[in-house]
């Protein structure tokens, strides 16, 4: 439910990939991230979601590892070559031990589905607060961007 939410009077910031194969999750995601003051694009498509990541600067990737149409696991592991310092958030309605292992692996966080959207809330904020924590003098504020933007697929 949507009440489960936490905002926060305090103000995000953070560039933010979400990526999820069904789009009305996706949007409300979105949605969400952006209420509480983040800068998100969203996308279906595998293969936008790489292109995105190779063309801009993402301070966390939200990624289902059970997608049907593309691999999660390839897709995360596309992300941790094309931008290793992006923080990844690995969610999975088929949390097997092997689901499990790899998010721990190449994830920082990993969220069972369905999960609550103030849990969600709290995982991005804690990890882009770590993220900006250690980048913070080295690559300074990242240029602010505004709305959720979802990529064409097929484009």
């Amino acid at each position: 439910m949507i009440s489960s939410t936490v905002h926060t009077d305090l103000p995000q910031s953070g560039k933010v990939l979400v990526y999820d194969d069904d789009e009305i999750l996706l949007n409300l995601l979105g949605l969400v991230l952006k209420r509480e003051g983040y800068h998100i694009k969203a996308t279906v498509c595998a293969q936008e979601g790489i292109r995105l990541m190779s063309t801009q600067r993402f301070d966390l990737a939200i990624a289902d590892l059970g997608l049907r149409r593309t691999n999660g696991y390839e897709l995360v592991r596309m992300i941790r070559e094309v931008s290793p310092e992006t923080a990844i958030v690995a969610v999975s309605a088929y949390p097997s031990d092997e689901v499990v292992r790899f998010a721990r692996k190449h994830a920082q966080a990993f969220l069972d589905k369905p999960f609550s959207l103030a849990e969600l809330v709290r995982e991005v904020g804690c990890l882009l607060e770590q993220g900006q924590q250690l980048s913070e003098t080295v690559l300074g504020d990242s240029p602010a961007g505004s709305g959720i933007e979802v990529a064409a697929v097929g484009a």
